[in-house]
């Protein structure tokens, strides 16, 4: 099993598809730089942030008291752990999100949203037609990776992948610009287990796969779900 996905959530999925009995291989497709955060006089009331890639720039002591608002349950655990009180976790996407922070946030609130580069316009838009004041701020940004781990191309080389996992239409884009012309050929005894069908839109374009599995939610648990329904339990559980 093929991992692309960045740290801080590579590690533990590695050892959940451990847990499986499956081997999993580290290839984290996206480079993730972080930037420091800089608000000028700007005090926010409410924190929110759709990826846990943010947790770092806002972590500060006395703004651990102010709600913050992610999206997943994994990103909510991850702000817990470094000290946020009041954590408010969207189940699913920055759509979900929106409404959360819509249904409890009171107008006129000045909300710092943290985001990485290229991503949150729309959300700032949203929240600003709400009647919220909203200071965008870009902490990180996501930089492809162009090749695969040795370790990774040699099992994927040998036939020894059974599946990869992808979180995002840019990690999926930077997986296929990473194989050269063999590997590519060899996805087609591969499984794709993608987060949504962005991802797997992202994936149309390029090698065939033996099966693009969908899974039924935009979470870690879902992935996981799908990884044991499609690698353990056989090859009828395609969506």
């Amino acid at each position: 099993m093929i991992i692309t996905r960045p740290p801080p959530g590579l590690a533990p999925t590695m050892a959940a598809v451990q847990a499986m009995g499956l081997q999993p291989f580290a290839a984290p497709m996206l480079r993730i730089e972080h930037f420091a955060l800089s608000t000028g006089a700007f005090r926010p009331d409410a924190l929110v942030l759709t990826s846990a890639q943010a947790i770092a720039a806002i972590d500060r002591p006395q703004w651990h008291h102010l709600p913050c608002y992610v999206v997943g349950h994994a990103t909510g655990v991850r702000a817990r752990a470094v000290g946020f009180r009041h954590v408010v976790a969207a189940t699913g996407t920055a759509d979900d999100l929106l409404g959360l922070i819509r249904a409890s946030v009171p107008a006129r609130s000045r909300v710092l949203l943290a985001v990485g580069r290229g991503y949150g316009c729309e959300m700032a838009d949203s929240l600003r037609a709400g009647g919220l004041r909203v200071l965008r701020r870009c902490v990180y940004a996501a930089r492809p990776i162009t090749r695969l781990p040795q370790p990774a191309r040699t099992a994927l080389h040998a036939g020894r992948v059974a599946a990869v996992m992808l979180y995002s239409a840019r990690t999926a884009e930077a997986f296929l610009a990473a194989l050269d012309a063999p590997l590519a050929s060899r996805l087609d005894s591969v499984r794709a287990i993608v987060m949504s069908r962005a991802v797997a839109a992202a994936l149309a374009e390029g090698p065939c796969w033996a099966a693009i599995h969908v899974a039924s939610r935009p979470d870690q648990a879902a992935m996981l779900a799908c990884v044991e329904q499609a690698c353990c339990f056989g090859p009828d559980h395609s969506q």
